[in-house]
């Protein structure tokens, strides 16, 4: 099976796909919820990558770096 190039989708399709799947899930009854994020983000010392979590509504974490144990903050 062959692919061909992927397909440009513009913001305005993507809000309308969110918005129709947001009735569905009204009209289903169903429960959305938020979850935390998952970032990788790497360390401003050694340059190593490690993943976090950030909680709903914050946009910086406190980490330490899996590599050289520095402790940071994401941006």
């Amino acid at each position: 099976m062959k692919f061909g190039k992927p397909v440009a989708v513009t913001k305005e399709e993507l809000r309308a796909q969110s918005e129709r799947a947001m009735k569905e899930a009204m009209e289903r009854k169903l429960t959305i919820k938020q979850v935390d994020s998952r970032k990788e983000v790497q360390c401003g010392k050694c340059g190593g990558k490690t993943k976090i979590n950030i909680e709903i509504g914050k946009t910086r974490a406190k980490f330490t770096c899996k590599e050289c144990g520095a402790e940071q903050t994401s941006l």
